[in-house]
């Protein structure tokens, strides 16, 4: 009795473990699922990749306007100019805050 019940119980333990190893991943080399943690990260992954994607639209959204404000616009082309080289216009009023010590 005691011999029958210590062989049911180690193959419910033996049972366990292959299922434990199956879900944690652990056959995914022999049968190909990558198991339930691995999907799980890999889950998380697609989250981050996908809301990094939806930041990268918005952005590149953002630079198409400006690209067409730049090729259609002129007096946008003048600020930027302006901006980027450091010009003033003639009714402009710089303001210089800078430290000249």
């Amino acid at each position: 009795m005691i011999l029958r019940r210590f062989s049911v119980n180690r193959n419910w333990s033996l049972l366990f473990c292959l299922w434990f190893l199956f879900l944690t991943g652990g056959f995914a080399r022999f049968i190909g699922s990558p198991g339930i943690m691995q999907a799980l990260r890999l889950n998380a992954l697609l989250q981050s990749k996908q809301s990094q994607l939806n930041a990268l639209r918005g952005e590149v959204q953002k630079l198409q306007i400006e690209a067409d404000l730049l090729e259609n616009n002129p007096s946008f082309q003048l600020r930027e100019i302006r901006r980027v080289l450091g010009y003033a216009s003639h009714d402009e009023i710089i303001f210089d805050f800078s430290r000249t010590e």
